[in-house]
């Protein structure tokens, strides 16, 4: 069954048709400006660590430029020499000098750092370190090249350090340039006042480099995704630690080896537009509540009085005009009601008076039938009278009397224009016993069941169709006649038969007799049973009435049918 459009269910779906694209123009803006948002995040983090790591690597370059540039001190000879000189105080007026020069090439950086000249020829070395074991320091596995991650102990304290060794030629002068990882730290706090950063230095064979103030059990997380992770030198990755999620970016360092990392999360870059975006979807939802608002209360005061006047409508078009709408409304649709019932009442007023009136229509024909056949009859059985007394016929002019006294009595009788079937049968006997006795060739018989006899029936049911056979069937005969009345009831289904062996009539004349029923009533066509149709219509329903059919005793066979409401 397909589903009414009332205007309720018109008014939801426009106000669907209404919000949903914006939800979804809404949710697609803000799905972009969360990748802008997120793309100029990586790139600024990027272009930031990669600028930080720029300034550290060039303070690892002016480091290295000033180990190059230590050998050409001319007192770097004079160490190289040192073992040639007798005097200890020469001595130790060289390796004073190059102390000096050492702390002035360190200066020139702004890290704190160390170094240290080692002369292979003399066996002996310079350092600004407190103390140095030279042997141990420049031993040949542990020279290297490149900045390399080196733990130390010095008076018992662990000291994390990055090592870088300069050859010369021939190896007549090492130089070693070492810092501490402090000078790294440093850095990463200086980055990580300026917002919500964490960043440290990684290397996956060994401990990162942390800022002072890292969240280790964070700081851990990353080092354990980048473990497992494939990275390059530089990149983002998106990453959900401890149930957020974080932004990872990285860039390496090619003088270190170590790479850059910086972690953000997501949720602090992206606060304002989730709070725009909440803020939206909070005033979407206001508006939504707020259109379920209206729309109950255009259902309300709109669709609940259409569906009231529409169920009424369907009520009286089926017939029901005693219909009445409760009104509750103090609006236009609460005075369309009202005169909607005020209309129903009028209407079923009306209907009634109709009603009324062919009632006491029916009624006056019925009583101007009766008018119209008691004269002739009774001339006749007056008549007959006369002719029987002249005879001295003294039986005939009782049964005569007598049946013509019961039958006068009955259908003078118009106060109650109801009456049982037996009543209706003793009348029909009387007027069958008058025209026999007047006719003196007429047999009749009567089989009704007995359960049948208390039936209600309107008055002058049988008498015009037992009148109509024995004028129009019998009387134009010149020989015996015949006629049966017979009944029959199955459940409510009642039936009352009469036949007659009167003249035989063809199939057109029948449909005819069938026509004029359902016609009109004028003044061209009988109306005995015509009145009696229409009465069992008014009477018992449109399925009652009067059928026509060949008798079996040669003549017509008029049925009567009904049913009996219980």
């Amino acid at each position: 069954m397909p589903v009414k459009m009332t205007i309720f269910r018109k008014l939801i779906i426009m106000l669907l048709l209404l919000i949903i694209p914006i939800l979804i123009l809404h949710t697609y803006s803000n799905q972009v400006s969360v990748n802008v948002v997120r793309n100029e995040i990586k790139e600024s983090n990027l272009q930031h660590l990669s600028f930080l790591l720029s300034q550290a690597e060039a303070t690892l370059e002016q480091l290295s430029i000033a180990a190059n540039t230590i050998g050409r001190f001319q007192v770097i000879d004079d160490l190289i020499h040192i073992h040639e000189k007798d005097n200890n105080y020469d001595k130790v007026v060289i390796k004073q000098d190059i102390i000096e020069k050492l702390r002035l090439s360190g200066a020139s950086s702004n890290w704190i750092n160390q170094f240290t000249v080692y002369s292979p020829q003399a066996g002996t070395g310079v350092t600004t370190l407190n103390e140095a074991d030279y042997t141990e320091m420049f031993a040949p596995d542990r020279i290297t090249e490149n900045w390399l991650y080196r733990e130390t102990a010095e008076n018992g304290t662990s000291i994390e350090q990055f090592v870088k060794h300069t050859v010369y030629p021939g190896s007549r002068l090492i130089v070693e340039i070492s810092f501490t990882v402090n000078n790294i730290r440093n850095m990463l706090d200086q980055i990580k006042m300026t917002g919500k950063n964490d960043p440290f230095f990684y290397h996956e064979d060994n401990r990162p480099i942390l800022n002072r103030s890292a969240d280790q059990s964070l700081a851990n997380d990353v080092v354990h995704f980048l473990n497992g992770s494939e990275t390059n030198d530089s990149g983002t990755e998106y990453v959900k630690l401890q149930g957020k999620q974080y932004m990872v970016n990285y860039v390496k360092s090619d003088a270190l080896n170590w790479t850059l990392v910086d972690y953000v999360p997501m949720e602090y870059r992206l606060s304002p537009i989730k709070n725009s975006s909440l803020l939206f979807y909070a005033s979407m939802a206001t508006l939504l509540a707020m259109g379920i608002v209206v729309a109950l209360m255009l259902y309300r005061n709109v669709q609940v009085p259409v569906s009231q006047l529409l169920h009424g409508v369907r009520k009286l078009e089926m017939g029901n005009f005693s219909v009445r709408l409760v009104n509750k409304q103090r609006n236009e649709f609460g005075f369309l009601l009202q005169r909607f019932n005020q209309m129903a009442a009028q209407i079923e007023q009306l209907i009634e008076n109709v009603y009324s009136e062919r009632l006491r229509s029916r009624e006056a024909t019925l009583k101007q039938l009766q008018s119209q056949i008691n004269p002739h009859f009774l001339y006749n059985s007056l008549a007959f009278i006369k002719s029987m007394t002249e005879l001295e016929e003294k039986e005939a002019v009782i049964a005569m009397t007598l049946n013509l006294s019961h039958y006068y009595r009955y259908t003078t009788r118009v106060e109650n224009q109801e009456t049982t079937l037996r009543e209706e049968l003793e009348l029909v006997k009387n007027y069958l016993n008058i025209q026999s006795l007047q006719m003196q060739r007429l047999e009749y018989e009567i089989h009704i069941p007995e359960s049948m006899l208390q039936l209600s029936i309107p008055r002058l049911l049988l008498q015009p169709i037992v009148e109509n056979a024995i004028i129009h069937g019998l009387e134009p005969q010149m020989k015996w006649g015949r006629m049966s009345v017979t009944g029959e009831r199955v459940n409510n289904k009642v039936r009352l038969i009469i036949e007659d062996s009167g003249e035989s009539l063809s199939n057109q004349e029948l449909d005819r007799l069938k026509h004029e029923l359902e016609a009109p009533l004028d003044g061209e066509m009988g109306c005995g049973l015509w009145n009696v149709h229409q009465r069992l219509k008014f009477r018992f329903g449109q399925d009652a009435g009067v059928l026509l059919s060949h008798a079996a005793l040669g003549g017509l066979c008029v049925t009567l049918q009904w049913t009996v409401i219980d």
